[in-house]
C-alpha cells in the first residue's frame, strides 16, 4: 500500500497544474514519444531521416527517466503549499525522502536523473545518447562543459554520495515505486513500443550499481566514467540533435498539455482549389510548378506583388510536409496570417499558427471578430512547433546553426518540414551567413527548402549552388501569365544631391514634387528614423499624411497601416513617409515614390510598392520614382559605400527608361559585377560571408564577443510606457493596469486579482498582455550606450523595461513620432 501511495504523492509540478503528479507527467511525456513514433511510421515517406525502433525505444526509456531526479526532498517541498505540508501525502514523502534533508541546495533535477539512468540503462551508443539528452533536457552548465560522469561527480561529490546512499537505504521502496510507475504507464498506453521500453527498463534495473558507484566515488576510483557512458556531440552532430530535440518536444508538449505534432497531409486538401477560386483557372504558380517539376531545394525569383506566397503554398502542398514559413517583418507576417486562415483563406483556421513576440495579438483580433479561439492553446501549439502550417520570424526557426540551447527542438522538425525563406535579400552578410549555415543543417537532413525573392543578391548564388539548389527565375519561364513580369511599371529620375542637408533640412524639391502630383498617393522612403520624423513634421497638419517606422508604438503602427489601407481602398489621397520597413511589409500600391539612394536590391524592393496592382503599362512620360542620389553621412552609416557607388553608376544607364522586371533584375547583376580594386562586388561579398562562416565553424559559446556582434542588430529592449496608457487609452481597465505597473506589481496573478477586486471585471492575461504590447516600443540595444535609457527606466515587468520621468509634451511626441523624437539626433544615427 505504501508503494501505491508514494507514486500517488510524488510530484512533477505544483498541484494547481494539470498532470502534476510525477507518474502522470512521465506518462504524458512517454505518450508523446509514442505519438511521434506513430506519426513517423504513418508519414515515413515524408521523412528524410530514418529513426530505427531501438532509438524510439531508447527515447521512451529516456522519457520515463528524464524527471526521476525530482524524487528529491528540496524539490518536493518547494511544490507544496503550507496547507499541503500538513497533509498525509507530505508526511509520506517526508518519511521516504528524509535521508536527503542534509542536501542544503539540490542540483538541477536533470543531474539527479542521470544518477537514476546509471542503474536503469545500459551503456551502448543509444543509451549514451539518451543519457546525454536527459542531462541536457533543461539548461545547465553541461551544455557547455564536458559531459562525463567523473565531471558530474567531481562537481557534486557530496550530493552524489548522499543521493546514492539514499537509494541504497530506500532501495526496496524506490524499486517498488518505479515498478508502480512502469505498470501505470504500461497499463494506460497500449503500445508495443512502450511495452518494449518498459521491458528493457525492468531487465536493466540494477540498484547494485548504485552501491558500486558509491564505492568508486569514496575510493577515488579512476574508472568512474565507465559506469555511465555519455555522448559528446560534435559541432555538427545532427543525429544527436534530432533525437534530443524529439525528447525535448515530448517533455515540453507534455508540460504544456498539447500535441507533440499536429501535421496531417489533409491540411493541403483544398489549397489548389482555393487559389484557383481567387485567381482563376490559369494560375501561373501551378503552371510553373508543372513546368519545372518537383524540387526539394528551390530558389524562386519573381517580381514584387506577383504572388510568390501562393507559389510557396502549392510547392509545400506538392511536397506534402509540414510548412515553416519565415518572413523577417512581423507586420508582413501578420498580413499573411490573416490571408491564409478562414473562409476566404487557403487553410482551415486550426491548420495555421503564427509565432513571433506579439503573435497573440493576431489571435485576439480573431477572437474579438467572433471566432471561438483558445488563445493559450493556439500559442502553445505554435511554440511547441506542432502546427501543420507555422508562420514565423527567422529568429524562431533559422538560427539553429548558432547552436543555442534548445535549437535541437527546431532541428528535429527539419526532416519532415518544407521551409520557406521569404525576402532573403533583406538580410545583411552576418544574418545571411547564419541562414546559409542553418540551410546546411537542413540540407544534411535532406530537408525541403524554398527561397523566394524579387532581387536575389548574386553573392548568394555560389552558396546555394554548393547545396544543389535549383534556381527558378520566372524571367526565363515560358509561362507569360505571371503578374508584373512583362509589365513596364517604373520610370525613374535621379536628383544628384542628398534629400537632406547636415542639419536634416529636407530638399525643397520634395515639396515641389508633392505639389506637382497632388491627388496621387505618394510614398516617401528615407534611410533612418530621424529623417522620417523630421520630414513628417513638415506634413503633420495633413490628415492624410502618415509616418511609419519600427520605433513607433505597436498599436499606433497597426492603426496607421489599417487607416492607410482603408483610405487607399476609398481612393483618397495619401502621403506615407516611411523608413526601409516598407520594403517588405505593407502591401499597398502607390502612384509615386520619392526615395533616398540605397543599394540596388533595396531600391528595387522599394520600387515594388509603386504601380503594384495595375492592369496595363505605366503610360506617362513623367517619372513615377524620384531618387535622391546624394549619400549623406547617415546613409553611409547604413549602406556600403562601394555598393552605393556601383548602384548610382548603374542607375545612370537606365534613367528615364520605362522599366520592366527583367531590366530591373539585370540592374542587380550589373551592380554586383562592378569591379573595385580588381574584384567584383559579388566576389567581395562572397568573401565576407565565407569569413563569417569560418567564424561560425569555430564558434564556441565562450566567444561572447562574436555572439554579441552577430546578434547586435537583432537585439533590443522592450519598453512599456504606462503614462502613455494613462494619457491616451479610452479603457479604464487599461489605465488601471498601467497604474498597477507603476506601483510595481510584479505578477500577472496579483494584477488580475487587484483589477477584479477594484472593478469586478474578470479579465484574461491576454487582455493585459495586449495592453503591454500595444503601448510598447522596441528600443535597439545601441541606445543603452548612446542615450539616457537607464535614467528613463523606473522598473521592470515580465521582460519589459518600464519608462517614466517623461513630460506630457514628450509623451505626445512619443505617441505621434516614436522613440527617437525624445532623443538627441546624435543618439540615433542608425538604421530603423
Amino acid at each position: 500500500m505504501a508503494m501505491m501511495n508514494l507514486s500517488d504523492t510524488l510530484r512533477a509540478k505544483s498541484s494547481d497544474q494539470p498532470n502534476y503528479l510525477l507518474k502522470e507527467h512521465l506518462k504524458e511525456t512517454v505518450e508523446r514519444i509514442n505519438d511521434f513514433y506513430d506519426f513517423f511510421n504513418k508519414n515515413k515517406d515524408r521523412f528524410t531521416y530514418d529513426i530505427d525502433d531501438r532509438t524510439f525505444s531508447g527515447l521512451a526509456m529516456a522519457a520515463i527517466i528524464h524527471d526521476l531526479g525530482k524524487v528529491d526532498y528540496n524539490f518536493q517541498r518547494k511544490l507544496m503549499t503550507q496547507e499541503e505540508l500538513e497533509g498525509e501525502s507530505w508526511r509520506l514523502i517526508d518519511e521516504v525522502l528524509a535521508p536527503l534533508k542534509s542536501i542544503k541546495r539540490s542540483p538541477r533535477h536533470e543531474i539527479l536523473s542521470v544518477i537514476w539512468s546509471i542503474f536503469l540503462m545500459g551503456n551502448d551508443d543509444v543509451d549514451a545518447k539518451m543519457r546525454t539528452a536527459i542531462l541536457l533536457h533543461h539548461y545547465n552548465e553541461y551544455f557547455i562543459n564536458e559531459k562525463d560522469l567523473m565531471e558530474l561527480v567531481f562537481t557534486y561529490k557530496d550530493t552524489f554520495e548522499t543521493y546514492l546512499s539514499f537509494i541504497l537505504e530506500k532501495g526496496e521502496v524506490l524499486e517498488g515505486f518505479l515498478l508502480e510507475v512502469l505498470d501505470y504507464i504500461g497499463s494506460t498506453i497500449k503500445s508495443e513500443l512502450i511495452d518494449s521500453a518498459i521491458h528493457l527498463l525492468k531487465s536493466s534495473m540494477d540498484f547494485r550499481r548504485a552501491e558500486e558507484l558509491l564505492r568508486r566515488i569514496r575510493e577515488y576510483d579512476d574508472d568512474i566514467s565507465e559506469m555511465a557512458a555519455f555522448y559528446e556531440p560534435e559541432k555538427d552532430s545532427i543525429d544527436f540533435l534530432v533525437i534530443s530535440g524529439i525528447l525535448r518536444r515530448a517533455d515540453y508538449s507534455a508540460s504544456a498539455d498539447t500535441r507533440i505534432e499536429s501535421f496531417d497531409p489533409q491540411v493541403y486538401l483544398d489549397v489548389n482549389e482555393r487559389i484557383i477560386s481567387r485567381f482563376g483557372k490559369d494560375v501561373w504558380q501551378s503552371n510553373l510548378l508543372q513546368e519545372v517539376g518537383r524540387s526539394d531545394k528551390m530558389i524562386l525569383i519573381a517580381p514584387t506583388g506577383s504572388g510568390k506566397t501562393e507559389f510557396s503554398l502549392l510547392w509545400a502542398a506538392e511536397n506534402g510536409r509540414k510548412l515553416l514559413y519565415t518572413l523577417p517583418l512581423r507586420v508582413a507576417l501578420n498580413d499573411i496570417f490573416m490571408r491564409l486562415r478562414g473562409n476566404e483563406g487557403y487553410f482551415e483556421p486550426l491548420g495555421v499558427d503564427i509565432l513571433h513576440s506579439t503573435a497573440f495579438i493576431e489571435y485576439l483580433k480573431e477572437e474579438k471578430g467572433g471566432r471561438e479561439i483558445d488563445v493559450d492553446a493556439m500559442l502553445t501549439s505554435a511554440r511547441m512547433l506542432s502546427s501543420p502550417v507555422l508562420l514565423t520570424t527567422p529568429d524562431q526557426t533559422l538560427l539553429t546553426s548558432l547552436n543555442y540551447f534548445g535549437s535541437d527542438k527546431v532541428i528535429s522538425t527539419y526532416p519532415f518540414s518544407s521551409v520557406v525563406i521569404d525576402e532573403i535579400q533583406t538580410y545583411d552578410e552576418e544574418m545571411a551567413a547564419i541562414i546559409i549555415k542553418t540551410l546546411g543543417i537542413i540540407n544534411n537532413l535532406k530537408g525541403n527548402v524554398l527561397v523566394m525573392t524579387a532581387t536575389l543578391p548574386p553573392y548568394f548564388t555560389s552558396f546555394f549552388e554548393a547545396m544543389n539548389f535549383r534556381v527558378v527565375d520566372v524571367a526565363t519561364a515560358t509561362n507569360n501569365n505571371i503578374k508584373n513580369l512583362d509589365m513596364k511599371r517604373h520610370r525613374f529620375k535621379l536628383i544628384d544631391k542628398p534629400m537632406f542637408d547636415d542639419e536634416l533640412e529636407a530638399s525643397d524639391e520634395i515639396q515641389n514634387f508633392i505639389q506637382d502630383n497632388s491627388g496621387k498617393n505618394i510614398l516617401i522612403v528615407v534611410n533612418n528614423v530621424r529623417k522620417a520624423i523630421e520630414l513628417y513634421r513638415n506634413h503633420s497638419e495633413d490628415e492624410n499624411a502618415y509616418l511609419l517606422h519600427s520605433r513607433i508604438l505597436e498599436n499606433e503602427k497597426s492603426e496607421r497601416i489599417r487607416d492607410i489601407k482603408e483610405k487607399k481602398e476609398k481612393g483618397e489621397r495619401l502621403i506615407v513617409i516611411s523608413t526601409q520597413m516598407i520594403e517588405a511589409s505593407v502591401d499597398i500600391d502607390f502612384d509615386i515614390m520619392i526615395t533616398e539612394i540605397s543599394t540596388i536590391d533595396s531600391q528595387i524592393q522599394r520600387w515594388g510598392r509603386v504601380y503594384r496592382n495595375r492592369h496595363g503599362h505605366y503610360s506617362s512620360q513623367d517619372p513615377n520614382i524620384i531618387i535622391f542620389t546624394g549619400a549623406d553621412k547617415r546613409t553611409k552609416r547604413i549602406y556600403d559605400a562601394k555598393v552605393l557607388k556601383a548602384t548610382i553608376h548603374v542607375l545612370r544607364d537606365y534613367e528615364g527608361q520605362l522599366l520592366d522586371y527583367r531590366q530591373e533584375k539585370r540592374m542587380v547583376d550589373e551592380t554586383f559585377d562592378y569591379r573595385i580594386n580588381g574584384f567584383s562586388l559579388r566576389e567581395i561579398y562572397e568573401k565576407r560571408i565565407h569569413d563569417i562562416l569560418e567564424d561560425l565553424d569555430y564558434f564556441e559559446v565562450e566567444k561572447k564577443s562574436q555572439a554579441q556582434k552577430i546578434f547586435r542588430k537583432m537585439a533590443g529592449y522592450k519598453v512599456f510606457i504606462p503614462d502613455l496608457v494613462m494619457q491616451y487609452s479610452d479603457s479604464e481597465t487599461e489605465k488601471l493596469f498601467a497604474e498597477l505597473i507603476k506601483k510595481d506589481f510584479k505578477t500577472w496573478k496579483d494584477i488580475l486579482e487587484e483589477i477584479k477586486s477594484l472593478t469586478d471585471n474578470e479579465l484574461s492575461i491576454w487582455d493585459l498582455k495586449r495592453t503591454l504590447y500595444d503601448y510598447s516600443i522596441n528600443i535597439p540595444i545601441f541606445y543603452e550606450e548612446k542615450s539616457d535609457f537607464w535614467a528613463r527606466t523606473v522598473g521592470e515587468f515580465r521582460g519589459f523595461y518600464i519608462w517614466g520621468n517623461i513630460s506630457s509634451e514628450k509623451l505626445e511626441d512619443l505617441k505621434e513620432l516614436g522613440a527617437d523624437s525624445i532623443f538627441e539626433e546624435t543618439e540615433s544615427p542608425f538604421i530603423s
